[in-house]
């Protein structure tokens, strides 16, 4: 069963431990950046199966969201370790992230964000499969995606 837990002093370490494949480094910084940026500006949490790490995400919530004015959450990160790819545990997560973000911990929201590299198809794949619909391109290129709850 996959489950999200915060990040903790009893995990962090693991989570930075995490690795992507080779040719996915274009797509996701590394989980140790992705730590210090969310000091100042991300909600991250370790997604878990069966009590083993698989993956990392983070989330973002900004009363002002850069596409729209409006409040909205993000998914600013979103990876499984290289072991535990293939296995569905990608898009079992998003749901899971999706069913968290439902819960406004944060504030209410109609909208959730998701964005990827435009030669990220696994990332693509995924987001427009679960109801996201791209809106745009930010200014590096990235494409974005919007899907209203």
């Amino acid at each position: 069963m996959i489950e999200l837990k915060q990040i903790n002093h009893d995990n962090w370490i693991e989570c930075i431990e995490l690795e992507i494949k080779d040719e996915q480094r274009q797509f996701v910084n590394p989980n140790i950046f992705s730590l210090a940026e969310a000091y100042y500006r991300c909600i991250p949490f370790a997604i878990y199966n069966e009590g083993k790490m698989i993956g990392f995400t983070m989330l973002t919530y900004e009363k002002e969201y850069d596409f729209d004015d409006k409040p909205a959450y993000e998914i600013y990160r979103l990876m499984i370790d290289k072991d535990n790819q293939g296995k569905g545990f990608g898009k079992e997560s998003l749901k899971l992230i999706l069913d968290y973000i439902k819960t406004f911990p944060y504030g209410e929201v109609e909208s959730v964000y998701a964005s990827w590299h435009p030669d990220n198809k696994a990332s693509e794949k995924m987001c427009l499969s679960n109801g996201f619909v791209v809106v745009g391109k930010d200014e590096d290129g990235a494409v974005i995606s919007r899907l209203s709850i």
